[in-house]
């Protein structure tokens, strides 16, 4: 009768451990930290090929998530890449600037910049530039940042 070797137990239990830690993730923990997806309605039209404009949506009002837009005066000046908003919402951070930083870090994370995601995670874990001390959020944008293949690591490590 043939017995299983170490290595082939090891990594039975290996697929034991991640299956219970998947199964625990979607049933417990995926609800907690993702956030709600939310779905518009297309709009419909009454006469055929005639389509008919969506009515305006009031204006949200600000949030960590949903900042108050920052004018600077130049208005016709173009707008910045991703990577450029996660460069100067670094520098702006390094500066202490964490208003500001927050601004230019939360438009690069709308664009997809994972490490704007990692500095925006980190101030909201600290409570600077506005935001309120918020470890769920901050586990959200640590989260978001991963799914955009970044690791954050805590500053001096």
């Amino acid at each position: 009768m043939a017995s299983l070797t170490p290595l082939s137990k090891g990594l039975i239990g290996l697929a034991v451990i991640g299956g219970m830690a998947s199964a625990v993730w979607h049933l417990a923990l995926k609800d907690r930290f993702s956030a709600p997806v939310q779905t518009a309605a297309p709009a419909t039209s009454s006469t055929p090929g005639l389509q008919t404009s969506p009515e305006p949506q009031p204006a949200a009002a600000p949030s960590p998530t949903n900042p108050t837009p920052v004018t600077t005066g130049n208005q016709g000046a173009p707008k910045l890449s991703a990577a450029d908003n996660a460069e100067r919402g670094r520098q702006l951070l390094e500066q202490g600037d964490f208003a500001q930083a927050r601004v230019h870090l939360e438009q690069a994370v709308k664009d997809g910049d994972g490490s704007a995601a990692c500095h925006l995670g980190d101030m909201t874990l600290k409570g600077q530039g506005g935001l309120s001390a918020n470890q769920e959020q901050a586990a959200k944008l640590f989260q978001l940042a991963q799914s955009r293949n970044v690791i954050c690591f805590a500053p001096g490590q």
